[in-house]
C-alpha cells in the first residue's frame, strides 16, 4: 500500500515539478522582499499559497520551494542540491526578516522514511529530520532572521497519519520554545478533506491552499 502511494506521488510530481519548479524560480531574488518561502510541493506545486500570500499581504515574497524535495538527502525528483537546508543556503538572505517554511514529509515518502517498517526506524528518520530542523533554525537566528513560520501537515487518510501525527505532535509541543511560529493545519483541514485535498490525495487545492495561506497570516506578525 505505502509503495503504492509512493509511486502515485513520483508520478505526480514528476509531471508537474518542472514546470512549477521554473515558475517558482521565477519568482525568486525579489529585491524588497522582507519573507522568503522554502519547503516542497505543498508551496511549489501549484504556487497558490505564495500568491494568495502576496495578494493578501499587498508585497511581493521571495519563494525557493521545489516539489518532491527533502529535509535530509535527496531522490530523483528533487536531487539534495535543492533539499531544504540547501534551499535557504544557496537564498539571498538580503532584507530577508521572515522565512516561511515546511519539510520532513518526503522523508518518508521518498526517502529513507519510506523504507521503514519498524518504529525504530521511523523515529530514526523523525529524529534526523528534527535535528536538521534545528541547525537550521541556528544558522537563520545567525543570519539575522526574526521570524520563523512553519507550516504543519494536515492528515490525508492513509497509515502514513499515524507517523504525521507523531512528527506534528513533537512540533506543537517543542517549537515555541525554539522560537518557531508552528502552523498546525490538521484540524482546518479534518472533515473537509474532499473539498481542501486535491485528487491525488496529497496536495492541497485551491480552497485548501487559500486555507494554509491564511493560517500563516494569522500567525506572521
Amino acid at each position: 500500500m505505502q509503495i503504492q502511494f509512493i509511486k502515485k506521488l513520483a508520478l505526480l510530481t514528476a509531471a508537474t515539478c518542472f514546470s512549477f519548479g521554473v515558475s517558482a524560480g521565477s519568482l525568486s531574488g525579489s529585491s524588497d522582499a522582507d519573507k522568503m518561502i522554502i519547503g516542497d510541493s505543498i508551496f511549489a506545486l501549484s504556487g497558490d499559497i505564495h500568491a494568495y500570500l502576496e495578494d493578501d499581504l499587498n508585497e511581493g515574497i521571495d519563494t525557493h520551494a521545489r516539489s518532491g524535495c527533502q529535509m535530509n538527502g535527496g531522490n530523483i525528483l528533487c536531487s539534495s542540491r535543492y533539499n531544504v537546508p540547501n534551499q535557504y543556503d544557496d537564498a539571498s538572505k538580503r532584507g530577508i526578516e521572515t522565512v516561511i517554511m515546511n519539510g520532513g514529509g518526503n522523508d518518508f515518502l521518498l526517502g529513507d522514511g519510506g523504507d521503514c517498517t519498524t518504529q525504530a526506524c521511523t523515529q530514526e528518520v523523525l529524529f534526523a529530520i528534527e535535528e536538521t530542523i534545528s541547525g537550521l533554525v541556528a544558522d537563520m537566528r545567525n543570519d539575522g532572521i526574526t521570524e520563523i513560520v512553519y507550516l504543519g501537515y494536515y492528515y490525508v487518510g492513509t497509515e502514513d497519519d499515524a507517523v504525521n501525527q507523531a512528527s506534528m505532535d513533537y512540533k506543537a509541543a517543542n517549537y515555541p520554545a525554539m522560537g518557531i511560529k508552528f502552523v498546525d493545519s490538521r484540524n482546518a483541514f479534518l472533515g473537509n478533506e474532499s473539498a481542501y485535498i486535491s485528487s491525488d490525495g496529497i496536495h492541497p487545492t485551491a480552497a485548501g491552499s487559500r486555507v494554509l495561506a491564511t493560517l500563516i497570516e494569522n500567525a506572521l506578525d
